[in-house]
Parts: structure tokens; C-alpha cells; sequence
């Protein structure tokens, strides 16, 4: 596989937020794909003050996103971070300074001249009153209860955003129908709103594959281009001209009309499949499989697994594969972490179990779209060549593939894949 970019970020952890005597700063763990470590920031007020007023931090692990947003109608920075322990995920969104934008931007290029493991040199901010970390005592942080309320409400309303929880559940996928889709023209019908019911056992009134596309011919292949992903780093990026898309959290009922999508467009994609899934569905592990869609390990449960044992992450992982090998009969080679979180204690049962990682360098958060259109502004205005873009099975992503994909050819890139 040709040589990526060394040294680039792919993940950062809020490790302790502080108000010190010469400002804010917050110390984060840096994992990139030939390492991990440490770094202190300097933060702003403003972003320190949006970021508190979403403690505390210390009841389990914080995550931060890559990817800064700006709102071009209320002109303000906003970002996420994901509080997370072994049974619990929650994604928060807060305001954030230009500063800070900057200093994320800093710190994902590949040249990043921040020393790691000590405090970073930037340019200083103004001093204001000096105070205790938000790890210390409890009782000084009662008093500003009303304040932070009262700013937070603002906050909610100010950002005006939701945050669909559905995606950790995993139980939207089994109570809305399928939706349809035009896989050849320009357009993108719509699917009527369904009422949904109870019942998790609900099948589809009606196929894509069955209505709208042949079956290929069995013994035909989709032309791909082939990556072997490398055991000892985390891959996170193409060679530019290429790009890739891949797709969690199924097997779904979705799974098939994107398989049938991406068949009638000649081109393939990589699936990483959640154990507890494959039990409920397995006809549509076998026909991604027949398809030559490449099929990866998601966990069995969609958990934060690096809070686990050894042996937990251990029987999750070989679970989960045997329940594939046992439908495809074929090994698992590829693993994608939950939430992309992933230490190397997590990383030495992967590789225990001849896997690689697959992680992902753009993410269109199609989870909480509230149409198509707004997964497509975002592959519109990404940069896309290089780009292992991180898509899940749902509704609105369905009926924004057939023009993602036409898009992403009209550019003239290579589509990937990984095995």
C-alpha cells in the first residue's frame, strides 16, 4: 500500500480541565497513528466556560472532536465531545473560540510543532482571576450552579441542535420500513413518513433488490482497488486520487439496498457489522458477503471497550467472529473500534486475533442528519480525495448514496477498499 502521511492525529482525549494562575488550559492524550501522548493547551475563557459547564469529566473517559463545525447563521464555532464509561456514551456540543479551532488545526498536521509530554508554547492570552482545577474540592463549584444553568439554557437554545441517541441503541434501524431510492438520475425520492410500531421483528414491506435491481451474475466481480491494511499502525487515510466509504452499526435492514446501491454503481465498500446484529440478520451478512463487500468486526455490543479486561475484549471480539465465520466462511480480518476509541491493550487482542484496525479520516456525522441534503452538503464541501469516510446504516444515508457516490465519481477518484 503506498506510504500516508506520518504522524497524524486520530484521536484526543480530555485528560483535565483547569483554570490556572496565568489562564485556562486543558491537558489532552494524543493518538496518533504511530503513538500516544500527552500535551498541555492553552485554552481561552470563552471555550474554557463552554467546556465546564459540561463537567464534571472525572466519572469516565472524554473524547474530542476532530472536527469543529461553524454555524454560518448564528456565526459561532461549535464542536463535541463524548462522555463515555463502559455501559454509557453522551454526546455534548459546546461553543468554541476561533483560537481553539486554530489550535485543533495545529495539532492534526502531520508537522505539528507542539512538543508532546510537556507544556506547549503558544501565545499568550490575558490573565484573569486565578481559580481551582474542576477536579478539586466539590463545594466550590456549588456556587456557581445557578450561573452555569442559566448559561448552558442559553447555550441549548443558541446551538438549537439534537443529538439522536438512536445510534448507541442500535434500534432505529428495526422500526422504520425501508426507504426508496432512485439509483440512477438526479434526484432523491423521499420516503413517506411511517408510523412505527413496537415490534423489533418487523421485516420490510418491500425490496430494492427485489423491485429495482437484478441479481448480478454470481460469478461477476465489482473492479476495486485493494488495500492490505498495515498490523502495526491504525489506518486512517488513501493516497490522494482514491477514497473510500465504509458503513457501522448494521447488519441492518438497510444493509441489503446499500449493498444493491453500491452494486448498480460498480463499486464497493467495507462493513463493519455489530455481533448482537448478526444474530437478528443474518441473511444480510451473506448477501454483503456474496457482494463482495468486505466485512469487519464492530464489537459485539457497540461498547466503549477500552475500559474492559483483557478477557472481556477478548471473547467480545473472538463472539463476534465466530458469529461472521460461521455465516460467510471466511476469517475477519479488519476491527473497527466503537467510537474509535481504542488503546494499545485493546489494540494487542486485535492483533491476537490476526485483525487490523480501520479507523476513519471524514465523518459526515450521517446519525444525526436530519435530511439527505445535509449528508451531501458535507461530501460537497469536504475534501474528499483520501478520504475514508465514516457512514453508517440508516434511512437518510440510504437515500443520499446513489448522488454520493455519482459525486465522488465525477471527481474522478479511485474507490477502496480494505481487506
Amino acid at each position: 500500500m503506498p506510504a500516508n502521511e506520518t504522524n497524524t492525529l486520530l484521536m484526543i482525549e480530555l485528560l483535565s480541565l483547569e483554570h490556572i494562575l496565568t489562564g485556562y488550559q486543558i491537558e489532552v492524550g494524543l493518538t496518533r497513528n504511530d503513538g500516544y501522548a500527552k500535551c498541555v493547551l492553552t485554552i481561552d475563557e470563552y471555550t474554557y466556560t463552554q467546556l465546564n459547564l459540561l463537567g464534571p469529566f472525572n466519572l469516565g473517559r472524554v473524547r474530542l472532536s476532530l472536527y469543529p463545525k461553524w454555524d454560518p447563521y448564528r456565526n459561532i464555532h461549535y464542536s463535541t465531545l463524548i462522555k463515555m464509561n463502559r455501559t454509557f456514551s453522551e454526546t455534548l456540543y459546546f461553543a468554541c473560540s476561533e483560537y481553539y479551532v486554530s489550535q485543533l488545526l495545529q495539532l492534526k498536521q502531520p508537522e505539528n510543532p507542539h512538543n508532546e509530554d510537556v507544556m506547549v508554547n503558544q501565545p499568550e492570552l490575558p490573565t484573569t482571576k486565578p481559580a481551582q482545577p474542576i477536579y478539586g474540592k466539590s463545594r466550590q463549584r456549588f456556587g456557581r450552579i445557578a450561573l452555569r444553568c442559566i448559561m448552558f439554557s442559553v447555550l441549548l437554545l443558541l446551538l438549537s441542535l439534537r443529538w439522536d441517541d438512536s445510534l448507541l441503541t442500535n434500534r432505529v434501524e428495526a422500526l422504520e420500513e425501508p426507504v426508496n431510492v432512485t439509483l440512477k438520475g438526479d434526484s432523491v425520492k423521499l420516503a413517506q413518513p411511517l408510523v412505527r410500531t413496537a415490534s423489533i421483528q418487523a421485516e420490510p414491506t418491500d425490496s430494492l433488490s427485489e423491485d429495482i435491481v437484478d441479481p448480478p451474475n454470481e460469478t461477476s466481480r465489482i473492479p476495486s482497488n485493494e488495500f492490505d491494511l498495515d498490523a502495526d499502525t491504525f489506518e486512517y487515510g488513501l493516497p490522494k486520487g482514491y477514497v473510500a466509504l465504509t458503513f457501522d452499526d448494521g447488519p441492518s435492514r438497510y444493509t441489503k439496498q446499500i449493498v444493491d446501491i453500491l452494486v448498480e454503481h460498480n463499486v464497493s465498500a467495507n462493513f463493519f457489522f455489530i455481533g448482537r446484529n448478526v444474530l437478528h440478520r443474518p441473511d444480510e451478512v451473506k448477501y454483503a458477503h456474496e457482494h463482495d463487500m468486505p466485512i469487519g468486526n464492530h464489537s459485539w455490543d457497540h461498547s466503549e471497550m477500552t475500559g474492559n479486561t483483557d478477557q472481556e475484549n477478548e471473547a467480545n471480539l473472538l463472539k463476534v467472529n465466530q458469529a461472521l465465520v460461521d455465516i460467510i466462511q471466511s476469517p475477519i480480518t479488519m476491527f473497527r473500534p466503537p467510537y474509535g476509541s481504542i488503546d494499545h491493550n485493546l489494540a494487542d487482542k486485535v492483533m491476537d486475533q490476526q485483525m487490523k484496525v480501520l479507523l476513519w479520516n471524514r465523518d459526515p456525522e450521517d446519525w444525526r442528519a436530519k435530511n439527505p441534503e445535509e449528508i451531501l452538503n458535507y461530501f460537497h464541501k469536504a475534501d474528499s480525495t483520501g478520504g475514508i469516510f465514516l457512514l453508517h446504516e440508516r434511512k437518510f444515508t440510504v437515500e443520499a448514496l446513489p448522488e454520493i457516490i455519482e459525486y465522488l465519481q465525477s471527481e474522478n477518484l479511485k474507490f477502496a477498499i480494505f481487506k
